[in-house]
């Protein structure tokens, strides 16, 4: 039985046909009730066939060009130059009816070059002059549209045509809907879980938060501590992969002037990634640190003026970014440290039997990947459809951070920038005043203190997440001994407990004698050393009396 089209095609063979995909769970009548005529018209218009502006040019490779002119096929040898002044090519023309290849070097934007080229190869190789000139023109047209799409390319990797494919009319109405309902802070919660983050229920949700800020008023940085190989670079990925992939700024190396050297509003309303800031140089670590507290860059460098005098010129790079960072040094810089809200990953057994798990689930196939990435795209979404909103938390003056923290003046400021970025994932539930400004919330504020205490814990305790998490298995191991013993204990004893290497039970023994919390008592460097726990702090208690002043403030609201 013939089809729609086919019938279609014989009552009316001369008229064009074209078949439309509609956006997923929509009919004709039901896109017509919601965007009317003029909606249909622009979505027939979106999906019309794009026209090919590069028809002729085939890119054979990135060191390859091959174009099919009327007095022979032309080869671009070599990449092609990015000085938009100028297009120099290495040409191989092939004369269609000998086949002998003709080589040379030409510039094709000198046009008195190539009628000369034309006249050469004409009267020397017998090729014919207008067709030879004709068929350069139109190559020079076809690569001057292919570099400016390699330099667009360059410029912008993820195009605004990214966020158009994800964010469907549907796809905005969902994640707009998303937002609107009630207890979203654990439905997003569960969409990072079903995302493929397993564990770290408090890191994630900070993290997400954090890395929201990025085209918010209020920025935020996090930067993320922990032992070489216990998925500080996993957690920030994945993180990552839930937010607008456009956006997104993944580094593993910077180099000392590159931050510099970027052009107007490339780092606006960007998440920058660092997979390990302990590579970057000392002055690429000034240069960022300059970003995050003043937003822009400034640089003097000489430059010629209309008259070819040598003269000095300030240059600015603006930045607006949030940033997410992992390092595995225990002690970072105070400067870097101040700017960043820290967190520690969870090096439990625990997490690690939770993650080779899904690991082991994924490779059997028992773990829906279509799921996971349809929790991501919803979470993208949702990112893409807030606004950027200043908000009004008129509790701010009520709610005092322990005075124990370290840095409280930023991390005060950090905690707030907190509570203002809830507010504005809360956005399509808020109310705003008379100036259009978000109002915080009292349950804003409660879920801000619950999801950023352990990075306020971090700024109260004297050792940083990954040590505190040492310590406290090597007090467990000494508590099992045996009552009337010396609780004394070597170094191997602690590594072999933990299972964990030489280097790094080292690094850890070393922080603890500097700060005083172990002391070794007898042995030698040949012999060994045995040591003694002598400061038996109560982090537990600390974290119970901070949590507690925090909740009687929040009930005085």
């Amino acid at each position: 039985m013939e089809n729609i089209e086919e019938q279609i095609r014989k009552l009316k063979p001369n008229i064009p046909i074209r078949k439309i995909q509609l956006p997923d769970g929509d009919n004709l009548n039901e896109m017509w009730l919601k965007y009317g005529t003029e909606g249909i018209s622009e979505f027939l218009k979106c999906d019309a066939p794009a026209e090919k502006p590069l028809e002729g040019l085939k890119i054979l490779s990135d060191y390859k060009l091959n174009f099919e002119g009327k007095a022979g096929t032309y080869l671009v040898i070599g990449k092609l130059s990015m000085e938009m002044q100028n297009m120099k090519v290495s040409l191989q023309i092939i004369d269609r009816i000998t086949q002998r290849k003709h080589r040379l070097k030409i510039d094709l934007f000198e046009f008195a070059h190539v009628q000369f080229q034309c006249k050469e190869l004409s009267e020397k190789q017998n090729l014919d002059y207008d067709l030879l000139e004709a068929d350069l023109i139109r190559l020079t047209d076809l690569l001057e549209i292919y570099r400016e799409e390699l330099f667009e390319a360059e410029v912008n990797p993820f195009s605004e045509q990214y966020s158009a494919k994800e964010l469907t009319p549907k796809a905005s109405e969902n994640a707009m809907e998303f937002l609107s309902k009630p207890n979203l802070l654990k439905n997003i919660d569960k969409l990072l879980e079903q995302s493929g983050i397993i564990g770290e229920e408090d890191n994630r949700m900070m993290l997400f938060v954090i890395a929201s800020t990025y085209k918010m008023p209020n920025l935020l940085h996090c930067l993320i501590q922990g032992t070489s190989g216990e998925g500080k670079s996993h957690l920030l990925n994945s993180i990552a992969q839930c937010m607008p992939q456009e956006d997104v700024m993944n580094t593993t190396r910077i180099t000392k002037k590159s931050l510099y050297h970027y052009q107007d509003k490339e780092l606006t309303n960007k998440l920058i990634l660092i997979q390990d800031f302990d590579g970057l140089d000392e002055e690429a670590q000034f240069a960022f640190r300059e970003m995050q507290s003043a937003k822009f860059l400034t640089s003097s460098t000489v430059s010629k003026d209309q008259f070819g005098n040598i003269r000095g010129k300030l240059k600015q790079v603006n930045c607006h970014f949030a940033s997410l960072t992992a390092t595995t040094k225990a002690e970072v810089y105070y400067d870097n440290m101040s700017r960043s809200v820290v967190i520690g990953v969870d090096e439990s057994l625990e997490q690690t039997l939770r993650i080779v798990k899904q690991q082991n689930q994924k490779i059997a196939g028992l773990i829906d990947t279509e799921k996971e990435q349809q929790a991501k795209e919803l979470l993208r979404n949702s990112i893409r459809v807030l606004k950027s909103y200043i908000v009004i938390n008129p509790f701010a003056d009520q709610l005092m951070l322990p005075l124990e923290a370290k840095m409280l003046r930023r991390l005060n400021s950090q905690f707030q920038n907190f509570v203002s970025q809830i507010t504005i994932l809360h956005q399509y539930q808020r109310k705003t005043d008379s100036k259009g400004r978000l109002i915080a919330t009292k349950e804003d504020i409660q879920k801000a203190v619950e999801i950023f205490f352990s990075a306020i814990m971090i700024k109260v305790d004297e050792l940083d997440g990954s040590t505190r998490q040492f310590f406290e298995k090597m007090k467990s191991y000494v508590k099992k001994q045996p009552k009337g013993t010396t609780h004394r204990f070597t170094a191997r004893e602690i590594r072999q407990e933990m299972n964990i290497s030489k280097s790094t039970n080292f690094k850890y023994f070393n922080m603890l004698q500097e700060l005083e919390y172990i002391q070794a008592v007898e042995g030698s460097v040949n012999r060994g050393f045995k040591y003694l726990i002598t400061h038996w702090d109560d982090i537990e208690k600390l974290r119970t009396k901070i949590k507690s002043e925090l909740n009687g403030q929040l009930e005085e609201l």
